[in-house]
């Protein structure tokens, strides 16, 4: 039985001349469906992914805050920190002003320490100080060039509570292509912060790889020069927000889309139903009972979803990885990203299959609950005859 209505239902459906080109046109918006929300979830998720992984790089994955501390007093926080295999380094870093010719701008600078050295400046000679780009652009600062950086934190009272201030080189500039680096960051030896405030101090360590937070919490619990323990995600809530908000904006605007075609799929079955209303009766006639006929028309609507669905979530993953392989670089100068980036994650796969899927399945089944009820089969025989 529900074989030869299977065979049946493809062979109207594919090879009608004059009927249900509705339902076919709705069978393929459901697989469009299925194949743009991975694509656009996909590209739109690994332009977010990067754009997170550059800021997680040179601003850590979390960092520990801690009151200005020796260093001999923080090596046994490093020795846990080493036990549960967090990646790191080790900073004393001073909000100054930055002083080039006439132009004074803020900055974050960064003392680093060689024995810790960070991930992203692996060949750093620790000698003079390295600017973000963006910074040497508004200062107008080149390789070479001699500036000042004033702290008016630190004062000398000597001469009237004067801010201290230190002189350095720009040995390099660096681009990290994450803004709010780029403007502000600069990076030199932790010697000439200290001797800028007068004491061998550190004040931050910075964790460049995913460790188990409640671990990290119970151990810094221990110590009580941390002050305070963040992740990326609680220091950049609005920018995490407003990404969450973009992916889910886009998965409505899918959801609004299934929902129209599933309604082309319910015009197309009750223009579809209606028209084999006399085969069905057949069925009916020939020992078929209504609850075969509903069962084998449920099973029908099933598969029709199912198998659009799928294949169109298929289709959309090969032209994924057709288009991280053989993609060419399309954007434009302005992004940091000129190939359009892959991430596909299994969260996005569900969403892609099961959106889709069950709108369509909903509407089907609605539409085929509404024909079972309003049809009788004898009462459309006797019309017939």
């Amino acid at each position: 039985m529900l074989s030869s209505f299977l065979k049946y239902f493809s062979h109207y459906l594919f090879h009608a001349k004059t009927r249900q080109k509705l339902l076919f046109l709705a069978v393929s918006g459901l697989f469009l469906s299925s194949f743009s929300l991975i694509v656009l979830q996909s590209t739109m998720g690994g332009l977010q992914n990067n754009l997170m992984a550059r800021s997680k790089k040179f601003l850590g994955h979390s960092y520990i805050q801690l009151e200005e501390t020796q260093l001999q007093e923080i090596r046994p926080l490093l020795l846990d920190l080493n036990k549960l295999k967090a990646k790191y380094h080790l900073e004393y870093s001073l909000e100054l002003l930055l002083r080039q010719g006439n132009y004074i701008s803020p900055i974050v600078v960064h003392g680093l320490v060689e024995e810790f050295p960070p991930p992203f400046l692996p060949d750093y000679d620790y000698n003079e100080g390295l600017s973000a780009a963006d910074l040497a652009n508004k200062l107008s600062i080149g390789l070479g060039n001699q500036v000042q950086m004033i702290s008016p934190a630190h004062t000398s009272s000597f001469l009237g509570d004067i801010p201290r201030s230190i002189t350095i080189y720009v040995d390099d500039v660096m681009r990290t292509d994450v803004p709010e680096v780029d403007l502000y960051h600069f990076w030199l030896p932790v010697v000439k912060l200290h001797n800028l405030a007068r004491k061998r101090v550190f004040n931050h360590i910075m964790i460049h790889n995913d460790v188990d937070t409640d671990k990290i919490n119970e151990t810094l619990s221990k110590y009580s020069f941390v002050k305070t323990f963040k992740t990326w995600e609680e220091q950049n809530q609005t920018l995490v927000w407003a990404l969450r908000l973009e992916t889910s904006v886009m998965v409505f605007l899918f959801v609004s889309m299934s929902m129209l075609v599933s309604l082309c799929i319910t015009s197309g079955l009750l223009i579809f139903f209606d028209k084999i209303k006399v085969d069905l009766a057949s069925f009916w006639i020939l020992g078929s009972s209504k609850a075969k006929l509903h069962t084998s028309s449920t099973i029908l609507l099933h598969l029709m979803s199912f198998v659009s669905v799928f294949f169109g979530l298929a289709m959309g993953l090969v032209f994924l990885w057709l288009l991280d392989k053989y993609g060419v670089e399309i954007l434009p100068d302005v992004f940091v990203d000129r190939k359009i980036p892959i991430y596909v994650t299994v969260k996005g796969v569900l969403i892609a299959f099961a959106v889709p899927y069950f709108i369509s399945l909903a509407f089907s089944l609605f539409t085929l609950g509404q024909f079972k009820k309003e049809t009788n089969f004898l009462d459309h025989i006797r019309t017939i005859g």
